[in-house]
């Protein structure tokens, strides 16, 4: 085998492409992600696999059938394949939803991404490359039953080569675009941007999304969108985070769809109450990523009934609403047998003595200052919850122990 590039991994795919192989190559990187690569007759029929397959997928079923959701579908759930993603596809071209050439772009696309990320997980330490020849039948059991369309490998491998030199060249290689950025110094960065960049910030960069996932909404290609945030992530006022792929429910069986809500009803739920949309949505972010439900309510009387509804384990209130203030409703919170249980944190934009003291006497738990800080508000949340847990405290003793 001839070594016409640098990497291992496109030597090997050319040398297959070469043999004419038919078979699936399983790659694994040293951090233990796996890809699958699908040959027929050494042309490339799908790319499967990667720290976000499922976010990858549901990029491209946004880009090319926005309108397709599982019931339209009408998928056969009681058959399982291999590749449940290249089975949709399918099902997708037969129903007309999109046309071939769109379904060749879903395949291209995808092994793109699939075959940069290789690449660069192959420039930090060795792949293990694994050919499997399969014969013709065993594909039709993976979900390749009908074949879409067959790529040019070394179409894909020149590509993901030229994608991953301009990477380096801009100074990303230690940057996945699988990474989410996310602000690390929220008070310096409002002071370094404009009103307007920070507010994008603050929409976009919520930790939530990927780098690719943030490109394909914005219209942008990743790699000038990674450039555009590098200034901030060298100042340290940006970061980029792992993040856990998302989850399809067309792949999901009964019982794991079960146990994913019953997973998400467990989870400690969280009321804001305050009348600006903006402090409900940044709360709501923070909140959420930490991993806790959230429920936000503007109307100053739709709190205590909100509350004995939802019966939330924690409550941040603004004391600075119209009609009912934040002082109000806390004593009410507090005057109501089935809340009056409920850790109440404070918000507000007034942090003086008179503030604190009154807060403690209408039974607040402990009081945060405004402008919401994520430090301060996942430490109120850990504190309020954790003491909440433990047994044997009464409100009265919470109340002279704020956080």
């Amino acid at each position: 085998m001839g070594n016409k590039y640098n990497s291992r991994l496109s030597n090997q795919l050319i040398f297959l492409k070469q043999k004419q192989f038919t078979g699936k190559v399983n790659v694994k990187d040293s951090s233990k992600i796996e890809w699958a690569l699908y040959l027929c007759l050494g042309r490339l029929v799908w790319a499967e696999g990667g720290m976000h397959p499922h976010r990858a997928w549901k990029r491209l079923l946004d880009k090319y059938c926005p309108q397709v959701n599982e019931d339209n579908l009408q998928l056969d759930k009681t058959q399982e394949f291999e590749c449940g993603d290249y089975y949709v596809l399918t099902v997708l071209l037969q129903k007309k939803f999109i046309n071939r050439e769109q379904a060749t772009e879903f395949i291209k696309i995808r092994a793109n991404e699939a075959m940069f990320d290789m690449l660069q997980s192959e420039a930090k330490n060795p792949l293990t490359i694994t050919p499997k020849t399969a014969s013709n039948s065993s594909f039709l059991t993976s979900g390749l039953q009908m074949s879409i369309s067959l790529v040019n490998v070394e179409d894909v491998i020149v590509e993901a080569e030229q994608a991953w030199i301009i990477w380096r060249e801009k100074g990303l290689q230690r940057f996945s675009p699988n990474l989410a950025p996310q602000m690390k110094q929220q008070e310096r960065l409002r002071e370094e941007v404009s009103g307007i960049v920070f507010q994008n910030f603050l929409r976009l960069l919520d930790g939530q999304r990927s780098l690719r996932d943030l490109a394909y909404r914005m219209n942008k290609d990743v790699r000038r969108l990674a450039s555009s945030l590098m200034p901030y992530i060298q100042q340290e006022l940006l970061e980029l985070a792992k993040i856990d792929d998302i989850k399809l429910s067309y792949i999901e069986t009964n019982s794991s769809t079960t146990k994913k809500r019953q997973e998400q009803i467990n989870k400690p739920l969280i009321v804001c109450i305050d009348d600006s949309p903006q402090i409900c949505n940044v709360m709501e972010q923070i909140i959420t990523k930490a991993g806790y439900r959230f429920i936000g309510v503007k109307q100053a009387l739709q709190a205590v009934p909100t509350l004995i509804s939802a019966k939330p384990n924690l409550v941040f209130l603004d004391i600075g609403m119209p009609i009912v203030n934040g002082y109000e409703i806390c004593s009410q919170i507090r005057r109501v047998s089935q809340i009056k249980h409920i850790p109440v944190v404070i918000l507000t934009g007034n942090d003086g003595i008179v503030d604190r003291v009154r807060s403690k006497v209408v039974g607040a738990n402990a009081f945060v200052s405004k402008p919401i800080e994520i430090e301060k508000i996942i430490q109120a949340i850990e504190d309020n919850i954790m003491s909440n847990s433990q047994a044997g405290e009464s409100t009265q003793n919470m109340v002279t122990n704020p956080a």
